[in-house]
């Protein structure tokens, strides 16, 4: 058995090259959130700011260990922490363990077709980009509105907000 490291498949490279860039504005959105309007909902059915923000911090490597097991019933998300100072150390913890689930996908991994519940399936490579990446942003826009609704202060994401502009 070889101990060198060996440069992860090309797809997943591209990803976590993505994956690396986003995670920079992850951190700074999660860092935005009122830390003490953890419990805001804009309506009843939403999650709160803190809940959110957690599954923001650890869907990723939830999703992650999907796509390495090729099974959803892996995914178990812990119950949201109490405190900001928390989840924003999760986010940074999860996203490490993340590039490491991805960094040892194997081709067959990435071939296989993950079962969906309702008798679907998608494949793993789609679910990579999908579950892991593009569900993280559509999260961080979500919970860029409840940053503004809960007082806060919305930080640039894709370029400048109501409150920071990086280009000025």
């Amino acid at each position: 058995m070889s101990t060198t490291a060996t440069a992860p498949n090309p797809a997943v490279a591209q990803l976590l090259q993505s994956l690396d860039h986003e995670h920079n504005t992850t951190m700074r959105v999660l860092k935005a959130v009122p830390a003490d309007k953890l419990d805001f909902k804009p309506h009843e059915r939403n999650m709160s700011a803190g809940e959110l923000a957690w599954h923001i911090a650890y869907s990723q490597y939830g999703l992650a260990q999907i796509v390495a097991t090729a099974a959803f019933e892996g995914y178990q998300q812990p119950p949201a922490p109490a405190t900001l100072d928390e989840i924003v150390t999760g986010g940074e913890s999860y996203y490490q363990k993340t590039r490491e689930v991805l960094s040892s996908l194997t081709p067959e991994q990435l071939s296989a077709s993950i079962p969906l519940p309702g008798g679907r399936s998608i494949p793993a490579a789609a679910l990579m980009w999908s579950g892991v990446l593009f569900h993280q942003i559509h999260h961080r826009g979500q919970l860029s509105v409840y940053i503004r609704m809960a007082g806060g202060k919305v930080p640039s994401i894709y370029g400048p907000s109501g409150d920071d502009n990086p280009f000025a």
